[in-house]
């Protein structure tokens, strides 16, 4: 199945780019103002969007999405 990065909304962009710099979630929500719960939904988000199985399939896409 292919994909398009276009396809994350800006919010997922940006928690995306941060998972790719190894921050946790708890880094990450503290960065953006939101909770480790809403944190938690983007990346579900994005899992179900690029038809990830698991995070570490999830930072491997998004990698290959920004080279």
């Amino acid at each position: 199945m292919e994909f398009k990065k276009e396809e994350l909304v800006d919010r997922e962009k940006e928690i995306g780019s941060y998972l790719l710099q190894g921050l946790h979630t708890t880094h990450i929500s503290e960065r953006t103002g939101l909770s480790k719960k809403t944190i938690y939904a983007h990346i579900r988000n994005m899992m179900k969007k690029l038809c990830a199985t698991d995070t570490a399939e999830l930072t491997r896409i998004l990698k290959n999405l920004n080279p």
